[in-house]
């Protein structure tokens, strides 16, 4: 690299008075979409081959007229890596590292923002390891074809190290406009947490948009160099519009275009032949584009902090709804896995080392499950053979999390000192960063006469037997569990407890301490008092309520009954054929706040869009929600809130961990396991509905048509789990994260077997002391335990914070780290915790080695 800086220099020098034109060679990578894997293996290895040699043919040549080629995904060195000797995958190596190859951090062309964030992070940790290993510089990622942009990437991209991005449209199937009125083309895109990258995103050629026939330049697609010499007359083109594009430095990328493979020799000599007196044509490797003008331009450019909308293709992730829920539910998962994973591997190193090959595949299924061409429209590829490798990429990410889950909570059941008195007994654990009480539910197949007891304080907890999916648990609750830590109870047969509640259910009403729910048969409740605020929640829209299929006040279906009933919680159970055959199950707790809804269609499912409807008592609704790296408001930049004013797409947003809908006074936290989207009230593509209290989750359907999977390729099962709780006040953003996490992460137990490594009544390996602080993920580094433990945390505050991380031992040493686990920064330890500073709204990771 620093050799390619050099040659840059030199070109600048030698043409010190002529505008730059940059053009860039790729192949972008439709992923089954213009081939089956195997097609696309055979060519990222024929392509990579070819460009290593013709690189090495003209490197002698003028920097300007070296040939360099640009992947658009990590993904094809992990396929060269593969399937190619060592010798020949560190030539390629060497050529990343000289500049003659660029290697983005992302794995493919993936849609993001309606994915978690996790998924967002995992996806360039194949990237990461190469950075580690090899010392390479990797600045670049990308998100490409989709004509939205969502704001949270901003965030995610620059805290893993990315410094530069481009976006190039597709301006095709699409119902955004405006991509030809860009504003600012060249800019910092920056997130709430104030991390920004260096983004070139040109105003589309509006003879594109017009589908005149004459047009033949393509510049703001992704094949912007398509044709490399209209490209340079394009790029001299926008250089002479002073007004809106004010630079002397330009660039067109992007040749493959939608074809399989791109092999061409012909950008050296066009640059060449197209160099003269007024503009010197540089064949680039992207990055040097950028770093040329960062160096002339950056401190006067403008910057964006707001979301062009969450995806458009990514709608589709709901026409293969269950499956894409499946990946929902594990990323989320994985969060209790790893936490699990950290406890026991600090007390056997050699854990899960038998795991390295499938999570290496999962990390990259967190990316590739979201690649680009969900459209499923593509020409040699059919919509089942696309649903059948969604299919595949999904188990790849579910099989590792599942595992690594069983291992893990088994393990530490080992590692746990055993009673001495031989009950059997069971540790809940909490993979969350706060002291929490909620139930816990421990599979047993024993008697039901039994009391539990908390073997901190010694004393019984209400317990009861439920059943769920055929399977017998105990359920429990416990109190006071640790953060990232746990708490032993213990069993004790042919005994029993009473135990006073205030929960209750009779005929189609369900009630405790908080609130009074009315439902029908067809599971749409009707009624929600708050007792506490005596308020009543619901405020009927177009005769829509609250987790209403579109049935309203429609009472058609089996009667309604009591699942389970006890002293921890109790369980309606409502089941129709009307408007499809669906199941709704509805659960109130002693001593919680929390309402969860359990939804499962039983059907097969066509195009049309099925939604959730919640529709509230509020009469100036505000609305927030999760998109990935960022918490939004959603509502246009001009009257307040997140999204920008045109070329944006308002119908569909991601709904991630959560939406809250309030007003200064009251409102109400809706936590999501399953779905990707929401919508407010009746918006449209181009207008939010900000007056209408109401909020329709989206279970699964074609959102736009033709696009997408048909029929969910068969499927007739789908679940969506969804809680809520009332709030006095206005929106805070800790408290409705901290409320969705609770929910989606509930606390795991698992039978004590017996060891000596962890304490027999309870412990915690980490706590927070600020709570706007969340730890976000907790695990092993990614070479092992040993090169010490990683710990990202979300602040969720609007302010920087000073706070520390408290271990259950010494903090020995720490470092501020990127996401994807490098560049090291070393931060100073206190004698028991790390006192550190967090920026506002920012998600930070680190390294933490404990003594």
């Amino acid at each position: 690299m620093k050799y390619t800086l050099l040659l840059c220099f030199l070109s600048t020098i030698a043409f010190g008075q002529q505008k730059k034109i940059y053009i860039a060679l790729d192949d972008h990578t439709d992923y089954v979409w213009t081939g089956d894997e195997e097609k696309y293996k055979n060519t990222f290895l024929e392509t990579l081959d070819y460009y290593i040699k013709l690189n090495d043919s003209t490197a002698k040549q003028p920097y300007a007229y070296q040939n360099k080629w640009n992947c658009d995904g990590s993904y094809w060195v992990y396929t060269y890596q593969k399937n190619k000797s060592p010798e020949q995958f560190n030539k390629l190596i060497t050529q990343i590292k000289a500049g003659q190859i660029t290697v983005p951090l992302n794995s493919m062309i993936v849609l993001m923002g309606a994915a978690p964030a996790e998924a967002t992070l995992r996806d360039m940790y194949y990237a990461g390891s190469l950075k580690r290993k090899y010392g390479l510089d990797m600045p670049l990622v990308l998100n490409m074809e989709d004509q939205v942009l969502p704001l949270g990437l901003s965030s995610l991209w620059a805290g893993s190290g990315a410094k530069y991005s481009w976006r190039g449209v597709c301006a095709c199937a699409s119902k955004v406009t405006g991509l030809e009125t860009r504003k600012n083309q060249m800019y910092w895109y920056k997130g709430l947490d104030d991390q920004q990258v260096l983004m070139k995103w040109y105003a589309v050629n509006p003879a594109i948009i017009t589908k005149r026939k004459d047009h033949r330049y393509f510049m703001g697609t992704y094949l912007e160099a398509f044709n490399p010499e209209h490209a340079v007359e394009d790029c001299k083109d926008l250089m002479r519009d002073t007004k809106n594009y004010p630079y002397s430095i330009s660039g067109a990328f992007g040749k493959g275009g939608d074809s399989l493979k791109t092999l061409t020799n012909t950008f050296p000599k066009i640059a060449r032949a197209k160099t003269d007196a007024d503009y010197q044509v540089i064949v680039s490797n992207e990055i040097d584009f950028f770093k040329d003008f960062e160096k002339q331009y950056g401190n006067k450019l403008p910057s964006e902090t707001f979301s062009y909308g969450t995806t458009e293709w990514g709608n589709s992730f709901a026409s293969l709804a269950e499956v894409s829920a499946s990946v929902k539910r594990s990323v989320e998962k994985l969060r209790a896995a790893e936490a699990l994973y950290t406890l026991v591997a600090l007390k056997d190193k050699k854990f899960a080392s038998n795991l390295e090959d499938m999570k290496e595949k999962a990390w990259f299924a967190c990316g590739m499950y979201f690649e680009h061409d969900w459209t499923a429209d593509g020409p040699y590829i059919t919509r089942k053979q696309r649903a059948d490798w969604q299919r595949k990429v999904a188990a790849q990410l579910n099989s590792y999390v599942d595992t690594l889950y069983s291992q893990s909570s088994k393990r530490l059941g080992e590692l746990v000192t055993k009673q001495a008195n031989g009950n059997e007994a069971f540790y809940v654990f909490n993979p969350l960063s706060w002291k929490r009480t909620d139930y816990s539910d421990y599979l047993y197949r024993g008697n039901a006469n039994v009391t539990v007891i908390d073997k901190t304080s010694m004393k019984a907890v209400p317990s009861q037997i439920i059943m769920k999916k055929n399977q017998s648990y105990l359920r429990i609750l416990a109190s006071d569990v640790p953060s990232l830590g746990y708490k032993v109870f213990e069993i004790r047969k042919n005994t029993t407890t009473t135990w006073k509640n205030g929960l209750s259910a009779a005929g189609n009403t369900i009630e405790n301490e908080y609130y009074k729910i009315t439902l029908t048969a067809q599971g749409v409740v009707t009624r929600l008092w708050d007792k506490q605020n005596k308020k009543e929640c619901i405020k009927p829209f177009k005769k829509m309520y609250f987790n209403d299929l579109g049935s309203g006040l429609a009472d058609e279906g089996e009667p309604i009954r009591i699942e389970n009933r006890g002293p921890v919680s109790v369980t309606l159970v409502a089941s129709s054929y009307k408007p499809i055959k669906h199941t709704s199950k509805i659960t109130l707790f002693a001593g919680n706040e929390r309402v969860e809804i359990e939804n499962y269609i039983t059907q097969n499912l066509d195009a049309k869009p099925v939604t959730y409807s919640f529709a509230l008592n509020i009469d100036k609704p505000e609305t927030w929600h999760e998109e990935a790296g960022a918490i939004l408001k959603a509502q246009t930049v001009a009257k307040g809130g997140h999204y920008a004013d045109s070329i944006c797409r308002l119908d569909w947003l991601a709904m991630n961990h959560f939406a809250d809908m309030s007003d200064k006074n009251y409102g109400m936290v809706l936590s999501n396991r399953e779905a990707y989207f929401m919508k407010t009230g009746e918006s449209s593509v181009s207008n939010f509905d900000d007056s209408t209290a109401l909020i329709k989750v989206l279970a699964a359907g074609q959102i736009d048509e033709g696009l997408g999977i048909i029929n969910q390729d068969g499927d007739s099962y789908f679940e969506n789990f969804l809680a809520l709780k009332p709030h006095t006040g206005s929106f805070k953003a800790a408290d409705a994260m901290r409320f969705s996490l609770q929910h989606q992460n509930p606390l795991v137990s698992h039978q004590i077997t017996g060891g000596s490594a962890y304490p027999e009544k309870q412990f915690s390996l980490f706590s927070i002391s600020d709570p706007n602080v969340l730890v976000w993920a907790l695990k092993p580094a990614e070479e092992g335990i040993d090169k010490g433990i990683v710990m990202r945390v979300w602040n969720l505050a609007n302010e920087e914070i000073n706070y520390a991380i408290k271990g259950n031992t010494s903090i020995l040493k720490a470092s501020k780290i990127t996401h994807i686990e490098t560049d090291d920064e070393p931060i100073k330890t206190g004698e028991n915790d790390l006192k550190t500073v967090i920026g506002h709204n920012r998600i930070q990771t680190y390294k933490l080695f404990l003594k």
